[in-house]
């Protein structure tokens, strides 16, 4: 048997080598595509998320955008309201839209940005409730007094939004986020109650009734 080894030495250890380089080459080849495999998969999910995140940019945008109505208002800026508040049409137009936006690419969002959705969808329901029976000019006119909510609540939504743009795409930070959805409702309640509209809710509900 030592006889045998020796006289073949050089063939055994070929053999062996070869079944190493083998076996080498198969363990990277495995590498390789378990990496491929994932940076494929990365870039989807990356994909889904800077759609979900540029659509949500958009509808900040939307948000924040206001129309002019001519003249000044008791501070003695020029008139103006959001374009959402405009007529009954848009509110419902932009309800709709928004409801869309949520539906479509909720799970791709972080938690953080799914709070602040929640919290503007708390404040534009109340809105809209209020607003059932509302004329465009009593729209109008309650706009041109809670325009800053529009504004404040926008930015908070956009802040949130390029976290994931400064941080999270340049980090391929591709995992879902799964943490609870909402403020607590006491800190929902104090956030609303900061607002405009619910500071002066009686007066713009007259406006909203056109008893002003």
């Amino acid at each position: 048997m030592e006889e045998f080894l020796t006289s073949n030495a050089s063939a055994i250890f070929a053999i062996f080598g070869a079944i190493l380089g083998s076996l080498v080459t198969g363990f990277l080849s495995y590498l390789s595509k378990t990496k491929e495999a994932k940076l494929r998969i990365t870039e989807k999910v990356l994909d889904r998320k800077l759609d979900a995140h540029e659509s949500l940019i958009n509808l900040v945008g939307l948000i924040r955008s206001m129309v002019l109505l001519g003249g000044e208002d008791d501070k003695n800026e020029l008139k103006r309201c959001p374009l959402i508040m405009n007529s009954k049409e848009n509110m419902n137009d932009f309800l709709d839209q928004f409801m869309s936006v949520q539906n479509n690419h909720d799970r791709w969002l972080s938690s953080e940005i799914k709070r602040e959705i929640s919290f503007f969808l708390d404040y534009f329901i109340n809105l809209n409730e209020c607003s059932r029976d509302a004329t465009d000019e009593g729209l109008q006119a309650a706009g041109v007094l809670i325009r800053k909510d529009f504004i404040d609540i926008s930015l908070r939504i956009e802040n949130s939004a390029h976290v994931f743009f400064n941080k999270d795409l340049l980090k391929l930070k591709y995992k879902t986020d799964r943490d609870w959805h909402k403020h607590s409702k006491e800190k929902t309640l104090e956030g609303l109650n900061k607002t405009e509209f619910f500071k002066n809710k009686q007066k713009i509900m007259s406006m909203l009734n056109g008893r002003i």
